[in-house]
């Protein structure tokens, strides 16, 4: 049976005795007398074709003569015959039924093993051909029918044809069908009727049409698709064909096509992801089997297939948002995939070693690493995909990467990570599913192409894919590894892993050195391609080339094949290019000859007369060949065709097919595929930009980054921005699955340069020439005017990454600039730019703004991108960039006063744990921040972007430690009697420990697996615990310790890998033990001379994050590097710190010293970079941000967040401008600042009556009186001790009195006479000290009496007599607050939760004499669900009659 989702439709007769062989591919109706079919159509269909058909609408005429409608006449088409239907039996898009004026195109797809005719012919007989029943249908008689037929026979010869390929193919025979005086298609609305694995064929050409200017006009046109039992979800069976194709005796091959029905197929996860994101506008209709079918030879054993319908799963639209991954890995592999030609490339496949590493994978007795090296150009690219494919016919789950120097992210390993994860995940539910989870908990995404390599290792591979237990082995095929940005970082971690379910690595790369480190178990397999390896596939490539180039002439045949692979030297680029550049050369037997004579041996010598065909050209056509191979060749990422055309304007317009102009004129040098334009060929592009002996390079690539920069900066510098950016419509609407589109990338079809412009330009300026003004006059024109409508273009995007990468780009510019004015010992052209003196200061700071704009508005920008037009400026200090250039200009929604004119201030924000505690810890994770209150055993948890409080965790024991785990979903808390473990997002707790004997707990740390908990105590011991079950399953302890260690350890810390704990006694040199090893191992001991060096004193351990290096901070504040692995020991005696903290990507140290100065130094000479000077506050906790952008102190109660913008630095390696003229070297001078924290924060805060004025009282003790509408301080009124905060204040409200009161106790009271203008006369009023501080004061209508409260007493003051008049203690603390009675002023009111009471201001008794006050009031006449709950702020309405709390 078929059922229907999505529309109101059935499909009539479903009771009818049909029947689907999968088989056979049949999708047909039982024929009948007279069929409903022809005077009742399929509702389904109807609702699948466009209402312009006017089905319903028409009255039927019959004539003897046929069938015939008003106005036309019959076609010879309209009616098929059994005969005729077997003409359309074939291969290629026939036309069953024409009509002049058709309002619409139906299009018949069939499926697996199915064929044009047969597959809607009732049990394959093509006398029931129903499709061409539809010419006399009365609904649908006025639409051209079409059938098209691919060769998807799985009984058939082997092919390397997929699905790709047959969607490819549609979308030609749609493009090129004529038939007659029939119009083309394309010109009306197109409906596609698909049947099982045609329905994935036909979504396939959706996709590849929708993105090609050749096809997308046509598939404009596509209206709606009818599927019928389409596997949109793939089917598990899938597998087990393929498997019995290649073991019954038929012999019948495995298919590529059946391998892409698989359910765990990453092909068929790529077409449903990229479909989902462009099937808005259509109507879709999907029917599929709900009892079983069965399928097979006739002799073997039938298998049930179950299809599944079309699902919209948005956890994989989830992983694109998380890893950010939107380009499909699939496309890459079927460009690589087509220069396999057939017969080609099997060899590898069938190597004992390969075979043993696939296999070593289940039994475990060979290495899980493969390498294959082989000098460039010689396939190792194509041989890696035939790898992949290999591994997929079988079934296996594969993930890939292909680098390439040519895309600057594609070439990072970062990018690599998250493309395998994303590959991953899309194929593997539950890895979807943990990795959906780990973002819902703790908000991370890693989503921009500036992600630490670091950080995704961590928290996705370490975090989650090591730990999984996967039903089958994993595949991941690196290809190209010499040409990532760190590839010794990427070999060396795969190298490491210990997984828990076997993966093997395949590495292709040029010959490189192997990491240093061991291989998990075994060497890895090696195999080093040679001439041998490769020559019969180069003999086959050749061989099928020259046949059909010269296909008649075997002894032409023969010479020539011989010529070209003498001169090949295995090359398969070179036998291409070299076929390519003589295809249209050989006319005469004579040219033949000549040509490859001239043919010249190695790529240098052949790209050289590629070359000498460019410059050979007309000097227009040079110049366009010049221009477009610069593109490619210094672009960011490969443009595609719509973006060059623009990026070539206006020095060229009006391409007619610019595709194919760039194929004909730039010689070979570049590609086109999927509409995108790159270079052919690594070694091509270096060999365009580098130099050749005394030849100057054919590209200058300072000159394209400078003209490439202009061009980005100039397309945005246009007004235009602003008001197209203003019309769209819904900007923040969110997707359905509540996430914010991407508004950047949806413009990409009528604006297709500006996403590449707003993403890159300053990547362009960073290596563009100093010297140019007419680039200099261009950024600052951009700047000073148009930079506003850039950063909202970036805020549409939902990435403010692009923001901070563009400011360290900038600064990456001025640090060059720096260079050549700065002296230096050679002449160059570098070093007598000249360019204003104020340019690098002026760049530098609008970089620093750009960073700020994120930290202290990101959350605001991607809300309301607009807002950086009228809002944010007017927040920007006067002296920023953006405050100079803007504000005066702008029509301003609003005014703020009061900010500082110097610039901006470093502290982000600083929050409190509360006036009476004491925070003594503190750890940042990504979404956030985390401080511990021991002696209350609370940890407060706020939002690290907003610093509000998320939660508190509340252990209720003391607490000296927390830790989190790698996923930071988890924090572990160690109390005096349990350890915890925290559910951070929910703060719920998960697990407990009881702690067992009297050794103090040291450290604490969650183990390599995710089940797993550490605990050291002071007894050298180092328990792990099993999470799951809380129970101890390992103790290391040192067995016979040094007989100089008798005491407990001063210091213990674990390792980031868990596998090595360092320890630290008073008067001795720190130790470190390998915990894998023997307990009865000797420790690893630090030099040490005499008794009296530093090290002989250690104070604090910290290790570094590669776990092979730790820092000792010694009693005389000197700091030791101490390289366990060579024993090296760096001494630093210019940092003297008290407190230090590493970031997590090892490159920042930050300190704080006795006076409470912070001090972050750069790694690995601990040069200083930033120093935030302090006056004599101690500090008891620093920390970093996960992204070391920030970093994080504790004060007392108060926790500091600060983001200086000399964290965002210029000097990474993937920012460094690597082609710098000299050795001049510049170094940065570092940040020098007061801590502006320290400037006494206010604490309480008052106003007068009319709002002119405000005083405020400071953590200082200092009352002050300031303007309210600037802030303008008018005068100090009075102060107490500097060592006590103000906490309570107030202002009475005819301004003749002020109170306040500090957190010792102390009260003073002032009368104030007004003298003038902002001018006061202050008398002494009151000054008592009370036990306890003040919640509350309230002076009475007439302002003759003050009531003080404190939590568990309250007094009343006359303000004339200065005297208490009376008080009542309530012993016990109260949650109350008082008002003054508003309609009797000689009342006061009592609030708190639970309470509502009215008392004398006179005497404080209870002003109903039937009901005598208590001690602690009683009488509830409020409902409030808690008791615990505690008033903070009361007021009443205008009219008085209620009050709110």
């Amino acid at each position: 049976m078929l059922r229907k989702i999505g529309i109101r439709a059935s499909l009539r007769d479903s009771q009818s005795s049909e029947q689907t062989d999968t088989n056979n591919d049949d999708c047909t109706r039982r024929p009948h007398n007279t069929p409903r079919a022809l005077s009742e159509p399929s509702n389904a269909l109807l609702d699948a074709l466009p209402e312009s058909t006017g089905h319903g609408n028409h009255q039927r005429k019959t004539s003897n003569a046929g069938s015939s409608y008003p106005g036309e006449e019959a076609t010879d088409l309209s009616v098929v015959s059994a005969h005729d239907a077997r003409t359309y039996d074939h291969l290629g898009l026939h036309l069953l039924h024409h009509i002049q004026d058709a309002v619409c195109d139906i299009i018949f797809v069939h499926g697996l093993g199915g064929s044009a005719a047969k597959t809607w012919s009732w049990k394959r007989d093509t006398a029931q051909f129903w499709p061409a029943w539809l010419s006399d249908d009365e609904q649908l008689y006025k639409t051209r029918v079409f059938t098209f037929g691919y060769n998807s026979n799985f009984r058939g010869s082997a092919t390397n044809l997929n699905i790709t390929d047959f969607a490819k193919d549609l979308l030609f025979h749609l493009l090129t069908f004529s038939h007659g005086d029939s119009q083309p298609i394309g010109g009306r609305p197109i409906t596609f009727v698909a049947h099982s694995m045609g329905g994935l064929v036909v979504k396939k050409a959706y996709i590849v049409g929708k993105h090609d200017p050749d096809f997308s006009g046509i598939m404009a046109q596509v209206y709606g698709m009818l599927f019928l039992a389409t596997p949109h979800r793939g089917s598990h069976y899938a597998k087990v064909l393929n498997n019995i194709l290649s073991t019954v005796p038929t012999g019948a091959p495995p298919k590529a096509y059946v391998a892409s029905l698989d359910a765990q197929s990453e092909a068929l996860q790529d077409i449903n992801e990229q479909f989902r994101k462009i099937c808005q506008d259509l109507v879709l209709v999907s029917f599929w089997e709900t009892t079983k079918v069965s399928f097979g030879f006739t002799k073997a054993r039938p298998l049930t297939l179950h299809t599944t319908p079309i699902d919209i799963d948005t956890s994989v639209s989830q992983v694109t948002a998380i890893l950010g991954i939107r380009e499909a890995a699939e496309d890459e592999l079927n460009v690589h995939r087509s220069h396999v030609f057939e017969g080609t490339c099997q060899w590898i496949i069938r190597r004992r070693d390969l075979q043993a590493w696939m296999d070593g994978l289940v039994n475990t007795q060979t290495s899980n690493d493969f390498w294959l090296f082989g000098l460039p150009a010689t396939g190792k690219t194509v041989l890696s995909s035939v790898v992949i494919d290999h591994l997929k016919l079988l079934g296996k789950s594969c993930q890939y990467h292909f680098f390439s120097s040519g895309h600057q992210s594609k070439r990072t390993t970062a990018y690599c990570l998250r493309s395998i994860a994303t590959q991953l995940a899309v194929a593997n539910e539950d890895f979807r599913l943990s990795l959906v989870t780990l973002h819902k908990e703790t908000g991370i995404t890693l989503n921009t192409q500036n992600q630490p390599f670091r950080v995704i290792w961590e928290k996705i591979f370490e975090g989650i894919i090591l730990k999984m237990r996967f039903q089958q082995p994993l595949y991941w095929i690196l290809d190209a590894v010499d040409e990532a940005d760190q590839y010794a970082l990427l070999t060396s971690h795969f190298a490491a892993m210990k997984p828990t379910s076997p993966i093997g690595v395949f590495f292709a790369s040029r010959p490189i050195k192997l990491p240093a480190l061991t291989y998990r178990d075994t060497p890895p397999i090696t195999l080093f391609l040679t001439e041998n390896d490769t020559y019969k596939d180069v003999h086959t490539y050749a061989k099928r080339c020259v046949e059909s180039i010269l296909p008649n002439n075997k002894e032409i045949q023969v010479d020539v094949i011989r010529q070209i692979l003498d001169k090949a030297s295995g090359s398969f680029l070179w036998v291409r290019l070299a076929l390519e550049t003589l295809e249209h050369n050989w006319h005469t037997e004579e040219d033949i000859r000549r040509s490859l004579t001239e043919l010249p041996q190695g790529m240098e010598n052949l790209y050289d007369r590629m070359l000498a065909k460019v410059q050979n050209q007309t000097p227009r056509l040079r110049a366009m060949a010049e221009r477009i191979l610069s593109w490619v060749a210094c672009s960011w990422r490969p443009l595609s065709v719509s973006e060059l055309a623009v990026a070539l304007q206006p020095e060229f317009t009006g391409f007619v097919r610019l595709e194919e102009t760039v194929l004909e004129i730039c010689g070979h040098f570049v590609s086109v595929h999927n509409s995108r334009v790159s270079i052919i060929h690594m070694t091509a592009r270096d060999f365009l930009l580098k130099k050749s002996g005394d030849t100057a390079p054919f590209i200058n690539s300072r000159d394209v980054h400078t003209h490439i920069a202009e061009i980005c900066l100039r397309h945005l510098s246009s007004d235009k921005w602003r008001r197209v950016f203003k019309e769209i419509q819904n900007p923040f609407e969110a997707s359905k699955n509540g996430r914010k589109q991407n508004r950047l990338l949806l413009m990409g079809a009528d604006y297709p340069f500006l996403g590449y412009a707003t993403c890159y330009w300053a990547f362009h300026l960073s290596k563009a020439h100093l010297s140019v003004q007419s680039l200099v006059d261009t950024l600052q024109e951009f700047l000073n005017s148009y930079c506003l409508s850039w950063i909202e273009a970036i805020a549409l995007s939902q990435n403010l990454r692009y923001l901070i990468r563009s400011a360290q780009y900038l600064k990456a510019y001025v640090k060059r600039m720096l260079r050549a004015k700065g002296p230096g010992p050679f002449d160059s052209p570098v070093s007598l730019t000249f360019f204003p003196e104020q340019l690098p200061v002026v760049i530098k700071s609008w970089a620093n703004d750009f960073v700020r704009v994120v930290g202290k508005f990101g959350s605001n920008l991607l809300q309301c991108p607009s807002s950086v037009y009228t809002i944010i400026p007017s927040f920007c200090p006067s002296g920023s960039m953006i405050g100079e250039t803007f504000v005066p200009k702008t029509e301003r929604a609003l005014t703020v006063s009061g900010l500082p004119y110097d610039g901006w201030n470093d502290c982000l924000a600083s929050v409190s744990v509360g006036d009476d505690l004491t925070a003594s810890k503190m750890l940042a994770a990504d979404r956030y921040l985390l401080v511990l209150v021991g002696s209350e055993g609370s940890v407060f948890v706020w939002y690290a972007d907003t610093c509000e409080t998320a939660r508190v965790i509340r252990h209720r024991e003391y607490v000296n430690l927390m830790a989190l785990d790698d996923s930071q979903n988890l924090v572990a808390t160690a109390g005096t009697q349990t350890y915890r473990i925290w559910d951070l997002g929910s703060g719920d707790e998960i697990r407990r420990i009881q702690k067992t004997g009297q050794a103090l707990t040291t450290a604490i740390a969650f183990g390599a697996k995710t089940s797993e908990f550490l605990i050291g105590r002071d007894d050298c011991s180092i328990t792990t615990y099993d999470l799951n079950r809380t129970i101890p399953i390992s103790v290391f302890q040192p067995r016979n310790p040094p007989s100089l260690v008798q005491s407990c350890p001063k210091a213990m810390v674990l390792s980031p890998d868990r596998f090595k704990v360092a320890m630290a006694w008073r008067g001795k040199p720190p130790l470190v033990w390998n915990m894998s090893a023997d307990p009865a191992q000797h420790p690893q001991q630090s030099r040490t001379s005499k008794v009296t060096d530093a090290l002989c004193g250690p104070e604090t351990l910290q290790w570094l994050p590669d776990g092979d290096s730790l820092l000792v901070l010694c009693h005389n504040t000197m700091v030791v590097e101490w390289s366990l692995l060579d024993e090296e020991q760096i001494e630093y005696s210019h940092i003297q710190p008290r407190e230090m903290a590493v970031s997590r990507d090892g490159n920042f140290l930050l300190t704080s010293d006795h006076a409470g100065t912070m001090s972050v130094w750069l790694f690995p000479r601990l040069s200083l970079v930033y120093r935030l000077v302090n006056e004599n506050e101690y500090i008891r906790s620093l920390t970093f941000s996960p992204d070391g952008q920030r970093f994080y102190d504790i004060r007392g109660s108060m926790c500091n967040v600060w983001e200086p913008d000399a964290l965002i630095r210029a000097d990474e390696e993937s920012l460094e401008d690597q082609s710098s003229v000299g050795d001049v070297s510049i170094t940065t001078e570092p940040v020098i600042r007061s801590d502006e924290s320290s400037q006494c924060p206010v604490t309480a805060l008052s106003s007068d009556s009319e709002d002119r004025y405000f005083c405020v009282g400071r953590d200082n003790g200092t009352v002050i009186i300031q303007e309210a509408l600037d802030g303008k301080r008018i005068r100090k009124v009075y102060g107490h001790f500097s060592t006590s905060a103000v906490i309570s204040l107030l202002w009475s409200p005819s301004g003749r009195y002020m109170v306040s009161g500090d957190d010792s106790g102390r009260i003073i009271a002032k009368r104030l006479d007004v003298k003038g203008e902002a001018k006061w006369a202050v008398y002494a009023l009151l000054d008592i000290r009370l036990s306890e501080s003040v919640q509350q004061f309230l002076f009475s209508q007439d302002e003759k009496l003050l009531l003080i409260s404190t939590a568990t007493s309250d007094y009343i003051w006359s303000t004339k007599k200065k005297e208490q008049i009376c008080s009542r203690h309530w012993g016990s603390r109260q949650s109350r607050r008082w008002i003054t009675h508003p309609l009797e002023p000689s009342l006061l009111i009592w609030i708190d939760p639970e309470v509502v009471h009215t008392y004398t201001w006179d005497s404080l008794e209870h002003s109903d004499p039937h009901q005598p006050a208590s001690k602690t009031p009683h009488m509830s006449t409020v409902d409030h669900p808690s008791t615990k709950k505690v008033v903070q702020w009361i007021a009443l309405t205008e009219d008085k009659q209620n009050h709110c709390f």
